[in-house]
């Protein structure tokens, strides 16, 4: 169970250090986070796409096979919006071509904040409240 909740705090770590990366560019002029901008972009597409497999392959897929997913207080709506935010960034992502960046970076910035504030507030709850109980429940229904 440690092991889990290590894995998933290191990987949100990773995440908000990507996410750090992509910030210092915001106070830089477009021209100047251009060459940048699309690695650490990836970093943090790559970074929020290995924590949401693990947090499906050591979460949610358990849950969903042993039915556990009604009896955890908060737990739909936290996969709700999971899912939720899951396809504002695909949506972002989308919209937000390099063109339309090198268009809008004042805009790109704003939207790209607002998003990453959600993802923050979200994440804090899962490694606060959700994570454990999911673990805690997961670990007695396999008779630990």
């Amino acid at each position: 169970m440690k092991a889990t909740i290590d894995q998933l705090r290191t990987q949100q770590n990773d995440i908000a250090g990507a996410m750090a990366e992509l910030h210092v560019l915001f106070d830089k002029s477009y021209a100047e986070a251009a060459p940048h901008l699309g690695a650490v972009r990836t970093r943090v597409a790559r970074a929020i796409a290995k924590h949401l497999n693990t947090e499906d392959e050591a979460l949610l897929t358990p849950l969903r096979e042993r039915r556990l997913m009604g009896e955890l207080p908060g737990c739909e709506t936290i996969v709700a919006e999971t899912r939720d935010l899951r396809l504002a960034y695909s949506t972002h992502i989308r919209v937000w071509t390099a063109g339309a960046v090198a268009e809008r970076w004042d805009d790109y910035i704003d939207a790209t904040r607002q998003l990453n504030a959600r993802m923050a507030v979200l994440c804090q709850q899962k490694m606060r409240s959700f994570y454990p109980a999911v673990l805690r429940r997961l670990f007695r229904d396999s008779g630990g």
